[in-house]
């Protein structure tokens, strides 16, 4: 089964879904910036996930 992510648009593997930790407020924010209709239930794809956690590090 398929899921399309909805930050990036891109069809995956149900199995590459991630569900962000709730103590991950900060990425979660900036999503529903960019994506105003998303909820956490529908998570992101893995890369995405990553992306947005390396691009949000404090320097």
């Amino acid at each position: 089964m398929e899921f399309t992510c909805p930050t990036c648009g891109k069809s995956l593997p149900r199995e590459l879904l991630v569900i962000i930790p709730h103590t991950e407020e900060h990425i979660i924010n900036e999503i529903k910036k960019k994506h105003p209709d998303w909820k956490e239930e529908d998570g992101i794809c893995k890369k995405c996930y990553n992306y947005l956690k390396t691009q949000m590090k404090p320097q």
